[in-house]
């Protein structure tokens, strides 16, 4: 078990352990000296509790164009919300101001276009990547992460659009970029080819060529961090260029292969056609199944789907027809969607009431959510008194998006002596549509009354697995996950009481100590505690009381 250790310079004297320190004296068991402690989840009536929950490569998201000089006039304007309040010309306020009004709903997610346009026969341009940088550094300052894509074309008719050869130097120089900024990137969709990047109706007709499109993959793998993932357009997409002869990596993705690194692991889905009519946009043409079970291409996307990141969109403007909410949530769970955007088909950025709209005021009820076997977070439907509390479709959609990992309970010695192991046993349930998809340490932290924090990593426990469900199981029963850490406390640790606690920060050392990229569990007897400086957001299990080393 490897120690890491974390001291502060300056004492941090606003740490609250009388708190944790009543759950220490709560189901003692005397007989083997464990702390049991039971936790619950997030209340209605708790703080915030009718809010969406921060937490980071999952949820809800915003849309934007990034990466274009300040009072460009040739772009997308701002969210019909922000109309009076910013200029029809672009500025980096678009987006920032957007994604700040939704934090209330959990929003941590950009779907950032970077068009290339300007490049259809030209290497990118130093300002233009200086540009990109500049949108991933304000990203980074407002703890957000990007699903990023890069396009040529604006629209289904376009004359001119980059050869492949372009297309590919264009990628050559945007790897050291993406490698550079991937600690804020949370996927990169494979974008490049035809309208909006979507491998369709492009001018010199790319899409229509597998070979092409296998060439472009075979790329953007090469240039993609080893640990991020991408995603195309229509899953028989994924089919076509891993059959290939150029990538003949064609294997469907399941338990065994999953997060392996290999081609099939590496690539996603992201439907922008989402329940828009018997296609979904396009998504499956195949007759006369089209997008529902039985049909091998939708079926193929359910198989995987647990394992890649998946994301989407509705039609703007319902343009296909309004889209029911809780049919919405079923499709989610089955598809285990981790992402999805706030802007189609809502008033706040078209100006005008869709669907999404609709979603806010529908009511979904726990009977509802019984009969689909959908997840059911404990007390969601319920205040403190056990009164019941309507819940939207919007609301159950906001917040099963992607990860929910709630804790169920966790034993711990309760008086262990420096030099002794932790004896940590935690047990919880991921209560969302689908599992986190970026790797991710797992740390145990103890807390002085001083502020200093002190860690044990469990390298053994991978976050990517856990999953909501047992893999293929069609009645989705909740899974539980329990992970131990038996690692000794240092000999030399000062005796008194530690707060103890789960820390999941962000892979990155840059983003390490960001709490906004740290996960929070989805209960609501858990603090998550911060430093004074605003440094770590940790999950506060409870308190132990370290005694001195038998040596001393």
């Amino acid at each position: 078990m490897q120690l890491v250790k974390h001291r502060k310079t300056k004492p941090y004297v606003g740490l609250i352990l009388l708190m944790a320190a009543a759950f220490f004296v709560l189901n003692v068991r005397a007989e083997d000296a464990l702390t049991t402690i039971e936790y619950r989840g997030i209340s209605p009536s708790d703080p915030n509790g009718l809010s969406g929950l921060l937490n980071p490569e999952r949820g809800l998201r915003i849309e934007t164009i990034i990466a274009e000089p300040e009072g460009t006039q040739e772009v997308w304007g701002p969210a019909h919300h922000l109309s009076g309040r910013l200029t029809p010309a672009y500025s980096d306020d678009w987006w920032i101001m957007d994604a700040e009004r939704y934090a209330p709903f959990g929003l941590t997610l950009v779907q950032a276009y970077c068009y290339l346009d300007k490049f259809m026969a030209q290497p990118v341009s130093e300002e233009k990547l200086a540009l990109l940088q500049r949108s991933l550094d304000a990203l980074r300052a407002k703890g957000l992460k990007a699903l990023l894509r890069f396009a040529y074309e604006k629209s289904m008719n376009q004359a001119e659009g980059p050869a492949l050869e372009i297309l590919l130097g264009h990628m050559a120089q945007l790897a050291p970029v993406l490698e550079k900024n991937k600690d804020v990137i949370y996927v990169l969709q494979a974008g490049f080819v035809g309208a909006w990047g979507e491998w369709h109706s492009s001018a010199h007709h790319l899409e229509q060529d597998h070979a092409n499109l296998a060439a472009i993959m075979a790329k953007l793998l090469e240039i993609l961090p080893r640990d991020r993932m991408t995603q195309v357009r229509v899953p028989k997409y994924k089919r076509w260029i891993l059959e290939s002869p150029l990538l003949n990596a064609y294997q469907v993705v399941g338990p065994e292969t999953a997060f392996s690194g290999i081609p099939a692991a590496r690539i996603g889905f992201h439907n922008d056609g989402f329940l828009a009519g018997n296609t979904c946009g396009g998504t499956w043409t195949e007759a006369p199944l089209f997008s529902s079970p039985g049909n091998p291409e939708f079926d193929y996307m359910t198989t995987e789907s647990l394992f890649v990141p998946v994301d989407g969109e509705l039609f703007w403007s319902d343009i296909s027809g309004r889209v029911d909410g809780f049919q919405a949530a079923v499709r989610m769970r089955l598809h285990h969607y981790a992402s999805f955007s706030l802007a189609h088909s809502y008033s706040e950025r078209e100006g005008a009431i869709y669907g999404m709209d609709v979603w806010m005021k529908t009511s979904l009820t726990r009977e509802q959510a019984e009969e689909a076997r959908l997840p059911i977070s404990d007390g969601y439907f319920q205040d403190l008194d056990g009164s019941p509390v309507p819940r939207t479709q919007f609301d159950y959609i906001r917040d099963h998006l992607g990860y929910r990992l709630e804790l169920q309970h966790a034993s711990f010695a309760a008086s262990p002596r420096a030099g002794s192991p932790l004896q940590l046993e935690v047990t919880l349930i991921n209560r969302g549509f689908a599992t986190l998809i970026n790797p991710r340490p797992v740390l145990i932290a103890l807390i002085s009354p001083q502020g200093a924090v002190h860690t044990f990593e469990l390298p053994e426990v991978d976050v990517r697995r856990w999953y909501p469900h047992q893999p293929g199981d069609a009645a989705y029963e909740p899974l539980s996950h329990t992970l131990t850490c038996g690692a000794v406390i240092p000999e030399d640790m000062a005796p008194g009481w530690y707060s103890i606690g789960l820390w999941l920060p962000d892979a990155s050392e840059n983003l390490r100590l960001c709490p906004e990229y740290a996960v929070r569990v989805a209960n609501g007897n858990v603090p998550f505690w911060t430093s004074k400086e605003g440094k770590y957001g940790i999950n506060v299990l409870g308190a132990i009381q370290v005694l001195s080393s038998v040596s001393k």
